[in-house]
């Protein structure tokens, strides 16, 4: 992962490249470098922190003399995208983009679509004197574009597009520009669109054909993003681990292929998710290792955590602020450590805890596309900006396309739980699949909000591994909200807590970029994982 800023500006408006690089740095301490280069009465300016994880140490822009490129993100099918473009990449997996260009500028839906990885960049083609702009599937590396006049500007980060910008919003995933630098207006384009998944199939898959694929694809997924780590000069990587069915399976994944180190956190040695941790970690037998932090050290890491997530969202701050800590601690220990494997995605594709509640199998596949189309405001931005807060770039095999597009396309019949499906616990059929790879009381552990099972509290209905949990009730959400409330003594006093950290740190114009994350069906609009489970078919 890296950090990334392109400015499309006047000759005249001057670019305090230095600043960018500051403002970026956490992305990509190994190297940085700038070009600027000249188009007519504009310029492009093209910024790049690098953390290196495959390739030489070379910096970037990547360029081939017409075309520079700069980008966050990770290829994981270069090599075989080498083989049909006759090419051969000796900086970085990224530089497949380059020859991927030239061959599909004419024909970009292709050119995203041949694509598997997590990206984003800006690339310029200085014969067409065209910019051509795009972000991955899911939205795993964040992107924002800003606007001033007839200045237009992108970056990894909103930090460091704001001193130049008038407007500011995210930069959608599944969608490109590509347009004339001179054209001044630039609409996005989408080059996937969900929605298609709304259409019920006209023959469901048989189930036992869908646990199949299901274990198959994932397993590719974590094949697929650990192959460049396997090589000899690859840099330290690990797994987050909480105990949870989604980061245990991935690790079961991870672990078949290579014994790695697994990480937990929680607010004591007795916090229900370091209890079920320990216990999967013993059953893989990985190298464990498990913190803590006090409430006292989350509430004051909590502008820390809003400066890198650039959010004011409740669950985003929550379970956010463990994470920042979880991932601080262990590059204070393993400053060698560059990657991290992490469980998201699995939740929304399907349903969260409050998917029991769906009125009817449209309405719960359709919450399920919602869910998927907007986890880059909410879980991907999470795990993605906390992790580079501490230069550690995450990898979510959960988020593969081919994983996501065949969950998405099986009849909601095989995916609902609840009212719809009584016999089903959420996310039945995915347990179903990795049957043996987990120990049951793991496999089968009721969805624990990482918020919530950083904290002892046992939540009703958590199964065994709950029974474990201290008695002293330390709660992480409760002490927080205790503090909240000590400042705004309100109804939401969270929310009000948090936006006014945002707003002095980014100020009102970079507001609009946020979004709240609620379940539905659920009787509460509190995003707590305990709350809307003990609502659960209100």
């Amino acid at each position: 992962m890296c950090g990334i800023f392109a400015a499309i500006v006047n000759t005249n408006t001057d670019i305090d490249v230095e600043k960018v690089v500051k403002l970026l740095d956490h992305r990509g301490p190994d190297s940085h470098n700038s070009i600027v280069i000249p188009a007519g009465n504009q310029k492009v300016v093209l910024v790049h922190t690098r953390l290196r994880i495959v390739g030489d140490n070379s910096t970037q822009p990547l360029s081939d003399t017409t075309v520079y490129l700069v980008i966050n993100g990770e290829i994981f099918n270069w090599r075989e995208l080498q083989t049909e473009l006759d090419y051969t990449c000796t900086k970085s997996d990224c530089e497949i983009l380059i020859p991927l260009y030239h061959r599909y500028k004419d024909d970009l839906e292709t050119f995203f679509n041949k694509l598997d990885g997590q990206f984003a960049f800006v690339l310029f083609d200085t014969q067409r004197n065209h910019i051509l702009v795009g972000r991955d599937h899911i939205g795993v590396c964040p992107l924002y574009s800003g606007y001033s006049k007839n200045d237009v500007f992108y970056a990894s980060e909103m930090k460091a597009i704001l001193p130049f910008t008038e407007k500011v919003a995210i930069f959608n995933p599944r969608s490109f520009v590509y347009n004339n630098i001179r054209g001044h207006f630039y609409p996005e384009q989408t080059y996937l669109n969900f929605e298609k998944y709304l259409e019920h199939p006209e023959q469901p898959e048989p189930i036992l054909k869908a646990r199949t694929k299901i274990n198959d694809l994932l397993g590719r997924s974590v094949e697929k993003q650990l192959r460049d780590l396997l090589v000899q000069d690859a840099p330290d990587f690990g797994v987050l681990l909480s105990g949870g069915l989604d980061s245990s399976l991935i690790a079961s994944l991870v672990t078949a292929k290579i014994k790695v180190k697994t990480f937990s956190i929680g607010i004591s040695k007795n916090a229900a998710d370091l209890v079920a941790a320990r216990r999967v970690a013993k059953y893989l037998g990985t190298e464990h290792h498990e913190y803590t932090f006090t409430i006292e050290e989350g509430i004051a890491a909590i502008q820390d955590v809003i400066y890198y997530t650039e959010t004011f969202d409740t669950t985003t701050i929550r379970a956010g602020t463990a994470m920042y800590l979880l991932t601080k601690k262990i590059k204070q220990d393993y400053p060698d450590l560059k990657v991290l494997f992490s469980g998201e995605l699995s939740d929304e594709l399907l349903c969260y805890l409050y998917g029991a509640n769906a009125p009817s199998y449209t309405d719960y596949q359709r919450e399920t596309i919602n869910l998927v189309n907007n986890v880059h405001q909410f879980d991907c931005l999470r795990a993605n900006k906390t992790c580079m807060a501490n230069s550690i770039e995450v990898r979510v095999p959960f988020t593969d396309r081919n994983f996501v597009e065949y969950i998405l396309s099986l009849d909601a019949t095989l995916k609902a739980f609840g009212k719809l499906n009584p016999q089903n616990m959420e996310k039945q059929i995915l347990r179903d699949s990795f049957v043996g790879y987990l120990p049951n009381d793991i496999l089968y552990r009721k969805k624990e909000q990482f918020s919530d099972g950083v904290s002892e509290f046992a939540s009703t209905d958590r199964n065994k591994v709950s029974e474990f949990a201290g008695n002293d009730n330390k709660n992480w959400i409760t002490e927080l909200q205790a503090h909240c409330k000590a400042i705004y003594n309100c109804e939401t006093p969270e929310k009000m807590y948090f936006k006014a950290i945002f707003t002095n740190l980014f100020g009102a114009k970079a507001q609009s970029t946020v979004k709240y994350w609620e379940p539905k069906w659920s009787g509460t609009s509190d995003p707590s994982a305990r709350v809307y489970a003990e609502n659960q078919f209100a």
